[in-house]
């Protein structure tokens, strides 16, 4: 059975965090980093708080690369990535069979992102904002709906998306 979760990344800090809590506020998973490097990559801890697992993973800057022109295609064309232990984390996703199509939302501003692994339709992340704000703001949520046994993959893909404020994927 699918639940529903809100992702929220600290982007803010030198010490960038992204946290998932479930529909009562309880935090699911947490993706944190633990010492900032100026330069390289910065080790993070993921903490899945439902089964207690923990790991360290590197992981790198931002990296955008412009499309090229001053319109709305090329805006929405803009490439970001990072590098997770060393490889970009598009391909990392990719060869793990994670695939992500990318749409605008219908129903609000923003992007909605159906997510697959080995063909199977696993989870669904959606552009959303805190309570009582619009939407047009800097601290940018996600609803991400997933079962809870998809939640190591699907927290890797949202935090991916909010990281890289990527905006289409397929």
């Amino acid at each position: 059975m699918a639940n529903k979760y809100l992702l929220k990344p600290k982007l803010g800090t030198i010490k960038q965090a992204f946290f998932l809590e479930d529909e009562h506020g309880n935090m699911i998973y947490e993706g944190k980093m633990i010492k900032f490097s100026l330069l390289g990559a910065s080790p993070f801890e993921f903490i899945n708080y439902l089964t207690n697992k923990r790991e360290e993973h590197k992981v790198g800057k931002t990296v955008t690369i412009e499309q090229g022109g001053n319109d709305l295609i090329s805006f929405m064309s803009k490439r970001s990535y990072f590098k997770y232990d060393d490889k970009k984390i598009w391909d990392y996703l990719h060869d793990l069979g994670i695939r992500i199509d990318s749409n605008i939302s219908t129903n609000k501003i923003g992007m909605t992102y159906e997510i697959s692994y080995q063909g199977n339709h696993i989870a669904t992340i959606a552009s959303s904002s805190p309570k009582g704000k619009s939407l047009i703001t800097t601290d940018m949520y996600y609803d991400v709906i997933c079962e809870e046994k998809d939640l190591d993959l699907v927290f890797l893909v949202a935090f991916s998306i909010a990281k890289t404020e990527q905006t289409f994927y397929n």
